[in-house]
């Protein structure tokens, strides 16, 4: 039975208990924060988390009321064995570790970064020819690793997802790997952290990571903690003995990584390093009518107007989409005959370029969120399930995630400690929303915009 299916098991033992009305709300609390784990050869092992549940749980009224409910629900007549919830993982079977490190691995890919709908242009033409090569060869790779590197917002992110994308549908028989290297660590130390005899051990990730054909990790630069440093390098040197293609995104050159050791940098140094830069009026243009392909009848923009953009918006890629976005945005609400140069020089008057020293923090973020759905911290960080509140945190997940690229541990510290399976959940229910929910998608683009703003 999974450990799902105890879950199912335990609420109604709970539910009932409640509904019998034979103990004080209080001692209804502690005894609600508790877990059935597995049920085995009669015996009910429920783990508790504080010593003051083990005290009620071990009380001969407490324990005779549970047992008689459990073995209700049962079919048959359990005994209770308590654990502390630390110890629960020591007696996982194998195959629920094993799912769990499957968990912890599994990567996806957001559709909408494809090779066919990067807009290429003289600053990025290196790096789209690279990844989307490496990508056709068989065997051994010429470049090996490809390293990305450039500021933030120009793409870097986009081509990782397009080899991935692309693999998936051209070549869905290769293993494909991809972590934002804040993730990578979370799982390397969730790895470290691992008593069960069984799995989801160090050695146990390891073995599951260098059988990938390919390899792809999103801003290397945060890879700064030193025991993930030594798994890493462990896991480099055997993809490569092995021919895996590696493609690494940094925001500097290799050389200017100092918080890595320089072994693992010249390591980088031997395969292409490329840089990515600032997209030139040109592409800046072709972004933005890439952006409105499609739609062209429905959102009328003057030549003039794409002109201004690619010209004052062009630092970086989300900058120019965010202006474009913060126009139709106000022309669906003022309806305007066409977006001309006075109309977008007026929604845009108090806009002004990101300064690259006005660095965004996930602080920020969360006080835009909270901002703009009047709410305190303490409202997205509590337990509530109201709409209102569940948007809230999806949209902070999703420009976490988006703006910053932050690691779903560190994001879900900023959410009430909330664990790495919470986040991501809430990360792929914020992308659902914006392809679907029109209010939602609108509400992410209103934050982002206060974010952008002095």
């Amino acid at each position: 039975m999974s450990l799902s299916s105890y879950e199912v098991i335990w609420k109604q033992v709970l539910d009932q208990v409640e509904q019998s009305n034979f103990f004080t709300e209080d001692t209804l609390r502690w005894i609600k924060n508790t877990t059935l784990f597995k049920i085995e050869n009669s015996i009910a092992y429920i783990s508790y988390r504080s010593m003051v549940t083990k005290t009620i749980l071990n009380k001969e009224e407490t324990k005779n009321m549970i047992t008689s409910v459990l073995s209700e629900v049962w079919g048959s007549n359990v005994t209770i064995q308590l654990i502390q919830y630390k110890d629960m993982e020591k007696l996982m079977p194998e195959e629920e570790i094993q799912q769990r490190t499957n968990q912890l691995l599994k990567c996806t890919f957001n559709e909408e970064y494809t090779f066919e709908n990067f807009v290429e242009g003289k600053s990025n033409q290196e790096a789209y020819a690279a990844c989307l090569a490496c990508c056709n060869q068989r065997g051994t790779h010429m470049f090996n690793p490809i390293m990305i590197y450039g500021n933030s917002g120009l793409g870097k992110t986009h081509l990782l997802h397009a080899i991935g994308n692309y693999l998936k549908e051209e070549r869905p028989e290769c293993n494909v790997f991809y972590a934002y290297s804040g993730d990578l660590v979370s799982i390397l130390i969730d790895a470290m952290k691992s008593k069960n005899v069984h799995g989801n051990t160090v050695d146990k990730v390891k073995s599951l990571l260098v059988q990938n054909d390919y390899f792809l990790i999103d801003d290397i630069q945060n890879l700064t903690r030193e025991s993930s440093q030594e798994i890493f390098f462990t896991v480099y040197n055997e993809l490569i003995s092995r021919g895996a293609q590696i493609v690494i995104t940094s925001d500097m050159h290799p050389n200017e990584l100092n918080g890595l050791p320089t072994r693992l940098v010249s390591r980088f140094n031997a395969g292409l390093s490329i840089n990515i830069g600032k997209p030139e009026f040109e592409t800046s243009k072709a972004i933005l009518k890439k952006k409105i392909e499609g739609n062209e009848e429905a959102c009328q923009i003057e030549e003039e107007v794409l002109d201004y953009l690619a010209q004052k918006f062009s630092n970086d890629v989300r900058n120019l989409e965010g202006s474009l976005n913060r126009l139709i945005f106000n022309a669906t609400l003022e309806n305007p005959d066409v977006i001309d140069i006075n109309f977008a020089q007026r929604i845009l008057m108090n806009e002004v370029i990101v300064n690259e020293n006005d660095e965004l923090t996930i602080k920020k973020i969360k006080k835009a969120v909270t901002r703009f759905y009047g709410l305190t911290y303490k409202d997205i960080e509590g337990k509530s399930r109201q709409k209102k509140l569940m948007n809230a945190r999806h949209v902070f997940v999703y420009l976490s995630r988006e703006l910053l690229h932050k690691a779903y541990i560190s994001i879900g510290q900023e959410l009430g400690n909330r664990d790495h399976t919470t986040i991501s959940s809430s990360y792929e229910r914020a992308c659902q929303l914006i392809k679907n929910d029109v209010n939602f998608k609108m509400a992410v683009e209103k934050v982002q915009e206060m974010l952008e703003k002095k």
